[in-house]
């Protein structure tokens, strides 16, 4: 558990800043009446959590070895979701597996 304690007697800018231009929302069990996208992505949400829960910060990269071996088999629409998921945890590898299979 990370706790945040400013020297004593100084107000911290992050705690004086007020937050600006958007209104932020939970996303909770609910949140299908407001987002469309909820539905299709919660399939690959609850996997990539099940990922993260299961490998931890290795999940991305599982994911991404999952997707490779998706696409050696000739299973497109499994390598795409596999990708997806690996997207959801980690932007970064999966756009560099994107370009190498696109090579």
């Amino acid at each position: 558990m990370v706790r945040f304690a400013p020297r004593y007697g100084i107000v911290s800018p992050c705690l004086a800043r007020p937050i600006r231009g958007r209104h932020v929302r939970a996303v909770n069990d609910n949140a299908e009446e407001w987002c469309g996208s909820w539905l299709q992505e919660s399939e690959t949400l609850d996997t990539a959590l099940r990922m993260f829960a299961a490998h931890g910060f290795s999940a991305a990269s599982r994911a991404c070895d999952a997707a490779s071996i998706a696409d050696k088999s000739g299973d497109d629409e499994r390598s795409q979701f596999w990708l997806e998921v690996c997207r959801t945890l980690d932007r970064r590898l999966a756009k560099d597996f994107a370009q190498q299979l696109s090579r």
